[in-house]
C-alpha cells in the first residue's frame, strides 16, 4: 500500500514524525506536508501565489519516505501529491495534530482540510488529532488504532475517519469509540495592541453527552468520528420542498 502523509504543523512537526514512524509498517511512504505552520487554515487553496517546493531529504530517518514540503496549505499538498508528482496513493493520513480536532472545529482545521481533499480526489483518508503539547498517550497507542482501523477494513472513499486521542492526564485510553461530532463553542475575543487586533478567546463547555467525541476526548476514549464532504442536510430539504412555493 502507498500511504500519503500530510499535516498542517509543518514538516518537522512532532506529530509527523510519530505517524511516519507508525505508518511506515503499513505500506510505502510519501510525506508532502506544509513548509511551516499552517494551523487554522481550514480548506483554503492556493491560487493567487506560487506554490515553492522543497524535497526534504534526511527527514523522518528510517522511514523510507520521500518527503516534499510545499509552500502552501494543507489541500495544496494532497493536490500537489496527486496531480503534480503524480504519485501512486492509495490512502491519506493527516496528522498527528498537536490539539484536538473535534466538534466545530473541522471547519477551521488544516488537518481535517488535507484529509477532506483526499476524500474530493477519491482516496481514502484519517485524521489524526492530540491534546495540545500531549503526544505521550498517542506515541503508546497509535501504532494499535491505525492497526486496528485498516484490520477492520471501515476506511471509506467518501468519508474521513476522524481520530482523536483523550486529553492530557490520561496514560492509557479505555478504548476506540465511534462517536457523533460534539459541540465546541469557542470563546472570542478579539484584543487590541499597538493599534491592531489579534484573535484570542478560549473553548466553552457545550453540551455534551456521552457519545460525542468531545464526551469521548475528556473522558479517556479515541474517538473515531466519519465525517462527511457532502453536506447536504437531506432532511431539511424536505421542508424547503413543503414551503418554498413551486419547489420540487
Amino acid at each position: 500500500m502507498n500511504i500519503l502523509l500530510v499535516n498542517d504543523d509543518g514538516v518537522e512537526a512532532r506529530g509527523l514524525a510519530l505517524l511516519a514512524r507508525v505508518m511506515r509498517e503499513h505500506g510505502d511512504l510519501y510525506v508532502v506536508a506544509p513548509h511551516s505552520q499552517q494551523s487554522a487554515i481550514g480548506h483554503g487553496i492556493t491560487i493567487h501565489d506560487p506554490i515553492r517546493v522543497h524535497e526534504r531529504k534526511g527527514l523522518f530517518p528510517g522511514s523510507g519516505a520521500r518527503v516534499w514540503s510545499l509552500e502552501a496549505k494543507p489541500a495544496d499538498c494532497v493536490k500537489f501529491a496527486l496531480y503534480a508528482l503524480n504519485l501512486p496513493v492509495d490512502l491519506v493520513v493527516s496528522g498527528v495534530n498537536d490539539g484536538p480536532n473535534m466538534g466545530t472545529d473541522i471547519v477551521y482545521s488544516g488537518t481535517l482540510a488535507g484529509a477532506s481533499e483526499a476524500v474530493i480526489c477519491g482516496k481514502p483518508a484519517i485524521a489524526v488529532s492530540t491534546d495540545f503539547g500531549y503526544f505521550d498517550l498517542a506515541e503508546r497507542e497509535l501504532a494499535g488504532v491505525m492497526s486496528t482501523l485498516l484490520d477492520s477494513r471501515v476506511l471509506s472513499k467518501d468519508n474521513v475517519l476522524n481520530v482523536n486521542f483523550p486529553r492530557r492526564g490520561f496514560e492509557k485510553s479505555l478504548g476506540i469509540r465511534v462517536c457523533d461530532m460534539g459541540d465546541r463553542p469557542f470563546l472570542h475575543e478579539f484584543v487590541e495592541i499597538d493599534g491592531v487586533y489579534w484573535a484570542k478567546g478560549t473553548w466553552g463547555e457545550g453540551n455534551n453527552p456521552p457519545g460525542t467525541d468531545v464526551w469521548a476526548y475528556k473522558n479517556g476514549y479515541v474517538s473515531v468520528t466519519p465525517i462527511q464532504v457532502n453536506r447536504t442536510n437531506y432532511e431539511y430539504m424536505k421542508v424547503l420542498r413543503e414551503r418554498l412555493p413551486g419547489a420540487e
